[in-house]
């Protein structure tokens, strides 16, 4: 295995002169890690230099004897070393993600400190093959593109991963073979986490039963897949400045001429427009990329997108940064449950007041000149029948993200959807007006109306005559 390495690997991804944060938990993986940087520093003799950078999570009773092991192991070879201690699972509480995530998310902040501090070029870290196959098979579950098949990477900007090709077995013989210490975590062995159980499950069903080089099999699918994103990406890159056509860092203008591209290439010029609006390198979620290459080539077209208002405009599709509160709201959400019940109870009962004083008067006054019948037939319906049948208030607005329609034998539909089959363009759209239950449209003036709310006795039926003849411009 060293051998392998010290050949093919090691001379790539560490370069002469390097000064290396190596990160050690003291498990098998990292300290074999360590072992083979030092000793390939060592028979290179060359000008590397390492720091170790220890993590202590506060969460199992066997961290503290870890921790201590790491000391001796630096103080032994002479090494630099940084311990950093946090509560992982307040942490975890404290920002509102998974053990896990938060933790990932702790420690790579340390680390990216520690290399900083030490004026560290590189940070190399233990993953190794068994960790890329459980990857794979995670983001395949998940459902994922090339981007998220391609695996771990080898190496990604400052961080280097050396032992990506070697396997669990190979890292503990060689462990023995050199009489490394190191300590297991015995949470890895408890299937409570999905990666524990593909690790612990469904790999060893996959090796047993289909492929038992399975990890290996793999593993080559990945570095397959990366081939190919990176090739995509090249043309990816090479296309941006032809199509965009106005970058600001707020502001962004995209060509329509992109949507001539294959969706390989649109869908990754959409994705890396939204991260550079929005600054997430995760990118948009795949329905709201292929939501962009059905509808953003469209003019007088609008979304919504996290962070991201996109916007059909004469010149282009436009991405605008859009400012959101998600901390604060997720916590009022949680501190405020009782609260903000009692706000929405009291916001729906002023939506129903001001349907009684103002829709229904409104409608009344507009028919004023029909018969007195009508007016009759009009006021019980709103005083009674219809309107006592909803549990939400029937108001008259503009059209809103998420409205849709009913028809009987049809299902719903979106509201775009309807204006675009009726021929309305997008100006005439905002100027609308629509009565609504909710998110759901009954009527649309001029246009069309639904099978919800259908009368259910004569009066009824007489009222929803009488509303459809009732001008926008009246509304």
């Amino acid at each position: 295995m060293y051998a392998r390495l010290k050949k093919d690997i090691l001379p790539i991804l560490v370069p002469s002169g390097s000064r290396i944060l190596v990160a050690v938990s003291g498990g098998p993986d990292s300290i074999a890690l360590w072992h083979i940087l030092d000793r390939y520093a060592r028979e290179e003799k060359s000008d590397i230099s390492l720091v170790i950078s220890h993590i202590h999570h506060g969460v199992r009773r066997e961290s503290d004897q870890e921790e201590e092991m790491v000391r001796k192991l630096a103080g032994k070879f002479e090494t630099e070393l940084s311990v950093h201690r946090f509560k992982a699972k307040d942490y975890a509480d404290k920002s509102k993600k998974s053990f896990q995530e938060a933790a990932r998310e702790w420690r790579y902040a340390r680390f990216q400190e520690d290399k900083d501090k030490y004026q560290c070029h590189l940070i190399a870290t233990a993953h190794h093959l068994g960790d890329q196959a459980e990857t794979l098979l995670y983001r395949l579950l998940r459902g994922s593109g090339t981007s998220g098949l391609g695996g771990i990477y080898p190496s990604a900007g400052e961080i280097i991963r050396p032992l990506l090709t070697v396997s669990k077995q190979e890292i503990l013989a060689y462990c023995e073979a050199e009489g490394l210490s190191f300590a297991l975590d015995q949470s890895n062995f408890e299937p409570v986490y999905v990666r524990n159980k593909i690790r612990l499950e469904l790999l060893p069903i996959l090796k047993k039963n289909y492929n038992s080089r399975i990890e290996e099999a793999l593993g080559r699918t990945a570095e397959l897949l990366r081939w190919d994103e990176e090739y995509i990406q090249t043309q990816v890159v090479a296309l941006w400045s032809r199509y965009c056509l106005e970058e600001d860092g707020r502001r962004i203008v995209f060509s329509r001429e992109a949507w001539q591209e294959p969706n390989a290439v649109l869908s990754r010029l959409l994705r890396l427009a939204a991260e550079k609006i929005n600054g997430d390198p995760r990118g948009l979620e795949f329905k709201l990329i292929k939501t962009l290459m059905e509808e953003g080539w469209q003019q007088d077209w609008q979304q919504d997108l996290p962070g991201i208002k996109v916007c059909g405009m004469k010149e282009g599709l436009v991405f605008l940064r859009r400012e959101i509160k998600s901390e604060e709201k997720d916590h009022n959400k949680k501190e405020n449950i009782p609260a903000e019940r009692e706000r929405q109870k009291h916001e729906v009962q002023l939506e129903k007041n001001r349907w009684n004083s103002s829709n229904e008067l409104g409608i009344k006054v507009l028919l004023s000149q029909e018969s007195k019948t009508d007016q009759q037939c009009l006021s019980t319906v709103l005083s009674g029948n219809a309107l006592e049948r909803l549990e939400v208030p029937l108001v008259c607005r503009a059209r809103k993200n998420g409205d849709r329609m009913f028809w009987r034998g049809i299902g719903h539909k979106a509201i775009k959807k309807v204006f675009q089959e009726h021929g309305i363009t997008g100006e005439e759209r905002r100027k609308i007006p629509l009565i609504a239950v909710g998110s759901l449209v009954i009527w649309i003036p001029g246009v069309c109306r639904s099978d919800s709310l259908l009368p259910q006795n004569e009066d009824e039926e007489k009222w929803f005559c009488l509303i459809r003849h009732i001008p926008r411009s009246l509304l």
